[in-house]
Protein backbone atom coordinates (compact mmCIF):
# COMPACT_ATOMS: atom_id res chain seq x y z
CA UNK A 1 0.00 0.00 0.00
CA UNK A 2 0.91 3.51 -0.74
CA UNK A 3 0.63 6.73 1.09
CA UNK A 4 0.43 10.62 0.46
CA UNK A 5 3.37 12.24 0.89
CA UNK A 6 3.06 13.96 4.09
CA UNK A 7 3.56 13.60 7.66
CA UNK A 8 0.63 11.32 8.14
CA UNK A 9 1.46 8.80 5.18
CA UNK A 10 4.86 8.68 6.34
CA UNK A 11 3.91 7.31 9.80
CA UNK A 12 1.31 4.91 8.17
CA UNK A 13 4.23 3.81 5.94
CA UNK A 14 6.60 3.49 9.06
CA UNK A 15 3.65 1.15 10.86
CA UNK A 16 3.20 -0.79 7.91
CA UNK A 17 7.19 -1.61 7.04
CA UNK A 18 6.95 -2.22 10.87
CA UNK A 19 5.04 -5.58 9.98
CA UNK A 20 1.79 -3.55 11.96
CA UNK A 21 -1.58 -4.73 10.71
CA UNK A 22 -3.43 -1.25 9.23
CA UNK A 23 -6.81 -3.13 8.32
CA UNK A 24 -7.56 -3.73 12.34
CA UNK A 25 -8.57 -0.66 14.22
CA UNK A 26 -6.37 0.61 16.92
CA UNK A 27 -6.29 2.57 19.69
CA UNK A 28 -4.77 6.25 18.16
CA UNK A 29 -3.95 9.37 20.17
CA UNK A 30 -4.48 12.88 18.51
CA UNK A 31 -2.30 15.66 19.95
CA UNK A 32 -3.08 19.62 20.71
CA UNK A 33 -0.73 21.73 22.73
CA UNK A 34 -1.97 24.84 24.42
CA UNK A 35 0.17 27.55 26.86
CA UNK A 36 -2.66 27.83 29.35
CA UNK A 37 -4.26 25.06 31.19
CA UNK A 38 -7.59 27.49 31.26
CA UNK A 39 -7.47 27.39 27.13
CA UNK A 40 -6.68 23.49 27.09
CA UNK A 41 -10.27 23.20 29.63
CA UNK A 42 -11.92 25.26 27.30
CA UNK A 43 -10.71 23.20 24.16
CA UNK A 44 -11.09 19.81 26.03
CA UNK A 45 -14.90 20.91 26.54
CA UNK A 46 -15.76 22.01 23.11
CA UNK A 47 -13.63 19.20 21.75
CA UNK A 48 -15.61 16.22 23.98
CA UNK A 49 -19.29 17.65 22.76
CA UNK A 50 -17.50 16.63 18.72
CA UNK A 51 -16.29 13.55 19.92
CA UNK A 52 -18.34 11.95 22.69
CA UNK A 53 -17.19 8.73 23.75
CA UNK A 54 -13.67 9.05 23.06
CA UNK A 55 -11.06 9.58 25.41
CA UNK A 56 -9.86 13.15 26.86
CA UNK A 57 -7.23 13.44 28.52
CA UNK A 58 -5.37 16.85 30.16
CA UNK A 59 -1.75 17.04 30.85
CA UNK A 60 0.98 19.37 31.44
CA UNK A 61 4.05 18.33 29.08
CA UNK A 62 6.93 18.72 30.95
CA UNK A 63 8.76 17.96 27.95
CA UNK A 64 6.95 20.85 25.56
CA UNK A 65 6.78 22.69 28.61
CA UNK A 66 2.69 23.22 27.29
CA UNK A 67 -0.54 21.61 28.47
CA UNK A 68 -1.25 18.48 26.18
CA UNK A 69 -4.74 17.63 25.30
CA UNK A 70 -4.76 14.40 24.29
CA UNK A 71 -8.13 12.72 22.03
CA UNK A 72 -7.78 8.66 22.13
CA UNK A 73 -10.29 7.33 19.78
CA UNK A 74 -10.30 3.04 18.33
CA UNK A 75 -10.06 3.24 14.54
CA UNK A 76 -8.46 1.40 11.49
CA UNK A 77 -5.68 3.90 10.99
CA UNK A 78 -6.50 5.00 7.49
CA UNK A 79 -5.12 8.10 6.06
CA UNK A 80 -8.40 9.97 4.92
CA UNK A 81 -9.89 9.60 8.65
CA UNK A 82 -6.93 10.48 10.47
CA UNK A 83 -6.56 13.52 8.26
CA UNK A 84 -9.95 15.08 8.91
CA UNK A 85 -9.65 14.44 12.86
CA UNK A 86 -6.48 16.28 12.82
CA UNK A 87 -8.69 19.58 10.70
CA UNK A 88 -11.23 19.11 12.78
CA UNK A 89 -9.38 19.34 15.86
CA UNK A 90 -7.12 22.25 14.61
CA UNK A 91 -10.34 24.15 13.73
CA UNK A 92 -11.75 23.59 16.84
CA UNK A 93 -9.03 24.66 18.92
CA UNK A 94 -7.75 27.51 17.59
CA UNK A 95 -10.03 29.91 19.20
CA UNK A 96 -8.40 28.64 22.50
CA UNK A 97 -4.75 29.07 20.64
CA UNK A 98 -4.16 25.62 20.52
CA UNK A 99 -1.75 23.66 18.13
CA UNK A 100 -1.98 20.31 16.75
CA UNK A 101 1.24 18.10 17.35
CA UNK A 102 0.24 15.25 15.37
CA UNK A 103 -0.71 11.83 16.02
CA UNK A 104 0.24 8.26 16.91
CA UNK A 105 0.06 4.50 18.88
CA UNK A 106 1.14 2.71 20.85
CA UNK A 107 2.83 -0.51 18.94
CA UNK A 108 0.37 -3.60 19.57
CA UNK A 109 1.59 -6.16 21.43
CA UNK A 110 3.06 -9.18 19.43
CA UNK A 111 1.26 -12.20 21.69
CA UNK A 112 3.34 -14.78 19.80
CA UNK A 113 6.76 -13.26 20.99
CA UNK A 114 8.32 -15.26 23.69
CA UNK A 115 9.11 -12.84 26.73
CA UNK A 116 9.91 -15.34 29.29
CA UNK A 117 6.86 -14.72 31.23
CA UNK A 118 4.87 -17.87 32.65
Amino acid sequence: MTFPSDPTGELLELMQGEGIDLSQPYMLDFYVLFADEEQGRQAAERVQKEYPGCGLYLNYNEAAKEWELRLVTEMVPEHGPICDIEKTLTALCKKYKGKSDGWGMLEPEDDDVDDGLE
